[in-house]
């Protein structure tokens, strides 16, 4: 670092009352960062309790609308800035979106001179309905850096015209939980299939369901569902009905150990994520952290899944049940096995949480180096360059700019239809 004093950094994120989702600020302050972390006061999801960290000071601030990730304010955001400005920080990070009503009522309470920087996920480049499209534009003229989780989210951040810096930093493991631990797996039980994470149908539950019902009759087969959500009732009428209901096996949400344990513990992670009219897999954390613990990945290819996955896994194309049966029983077997895991592992090493805030570090470095570049018009142009840079950004339904507005959006030839006029009105101003 080129600092001659630990920089100050002040990290607003809402998930950060889970401990599993601090461990990026905890690797921030082992490469010499001053973080002072500011959570909500009630989160879903998050621990009740009072939170407290021994490496950075923590800040509890309440919100309103917790629990709505891009929709949830401040309760009192001029008590915010009245923080900030004691505090003094060198960069303000916003873990948050662009397009997010937090960070833009922010923006009258944050000190002109001092550096922002935000994070992406959001991998479709998406029309906003007023206000929204006016709070990311606002961003992205004012921001000076993003940190995307994936290239596809980096595309449409340049693509949408921000001249600032732009860092892709996926989401980190922890070498701590998630390792390889001592072979548990084909010990003569049955084959153990996992799907983890939130259990809504873009997730593919039924998907995994009806691979089950593929797989039971060429031997023993249990899949493992963890975690929770509307799609578990279908899920588990649809294995009543193919008949395969005792061997599916559900546990609520677990600790980031436990889950660990439990990849650990089974032959292959499943990801069948569907696209709908408003989501595509943005990165698959659940990926990252199976290949550190060296299980097998088998996931449809879509969204941001063939990036995360890098060749380390199988990818079956979206909605290929049998696709994705075939591959669950070609990476169970010993010999192609073990290639899966050998590069699982190697890709995992890369996306240690000690690599990602290296890269966190010298986006900071570079905010604070340069001045901030307004954002320019977003323009077929721009869009050209960052895919060019990036490479293309999702797809939802055929459609390469989806309208966020439920009106606009369920209807594809409305969107191609409005989109077309958008664009030329856009081009003629």
């Amino acid at each position: 670092m080129w600092w001659a004093r630990a920089v100050r950094v002040l990290r607003l994120y809402h998930a950060g009352r889970e401990a599993s989702h601090r461990a990026r600020d905890r690797a921030l302050v082992a490469a010499g960062v001053e973080v002072c972390l500011v959570v909500p006061t009630q989160w879903p999801g998050g621990q009740d309790e009072r939170v407290t960290e021994q490496e950075l000071t923590v800040v509890e601030v309440p919100v309103r609308r917790p629990g709505d990730v891009n929709r949830h304010r401040l309760a009192d955001p001029a008590a915010f800035g009245r923080f900030v400005a004691d505090w003094r920080p060198d960069v303000i990070d916003v873990h948050e979106e662009p397009v997010s009503s937090c960070l833009h009522e922010l923006w009258p309470y944050l000190p002109p001179g001092v550096p922002v920087v935000a994070y992406s996920a959001q991998n479709l480049d998406k029309r906003f309905p007023p206000p929204f499209h006016r709070y990311e534009r606002v961003a992205l003229d004012r921001l000076s850096g993003v940190y995307p989780c994936s290239m596809q989210a980096a595309s449409v951040i340049a693509g949408k015209g921000f001249r600032g810096s732009i860092h892709v930093l996926p989401l980190g493991v922890d070498p701590a939980v998630h390792q390889p631990g001592i072979e548990q797996k084909r010990a003569g039980g049955p084959l153990r299939v996992l799907l983890a994470g939130r259990l809504v149908p873009e997730k593919g539950v039924l998907d995994a369901v009806e691979a089950l019902g593929l797989l039971a009759p060429a031997g023993p087969t249990r899949l493992v569902l963890v975690g929770d959500g509307p799609a578990l009732a279908p899920a588990l009428a649809l294995a009543d009905r193919m008949g395969v209901a005792a061997s599916v096996e559900h546990h609520p949400w677990l600790s980031a150990g436990a889950l660990a344990d439990e990849t650990r513990a089974s032959d292959v992670l499943v990801v069948p994520s569907r696209t709908t009219s408003r989501w595509v897999e943005q990165f698959g954390r659940v990926v990252a952290e199976a290949q550190a613990c060296g299980t097998p990945v088998v996931a449809y290819a879509t969204g941001s899944l063939p990036e995360v996955v890098a060749g380390a896994g199988a990818l079956v194309e979206e909605g290929d049940v049998p696709g994705l049966v075939r591959a669950v029983t070609a990476v169970s077997e010993d010999g192609l096995r073990q290639q899966v895991v050998s590069a699982g592992l190697e890709v995992a090493g890369s996306r240690t949480w000690r690599h990602v805030a290296e890269g966190q570090v010298a986006l900071y470095e570079e905010v604070l180096a340069r001045p901030r570049r307004p954002a320019a018009r977003p323009t077929s142009a721009t869009r050209r360059e960052a895919v060019a840079r990036y490479g293309n950004p999702a797809r939802t339904y055929g459609v390469d700019r989806p309208f966020a507005l439920p009106l606009l959006r369920d209807s594809t030839r409305l969107q191609r239809g409005l989109g077309a006029v958008v664009d030329r009105l856009t081009r003629q101003a």
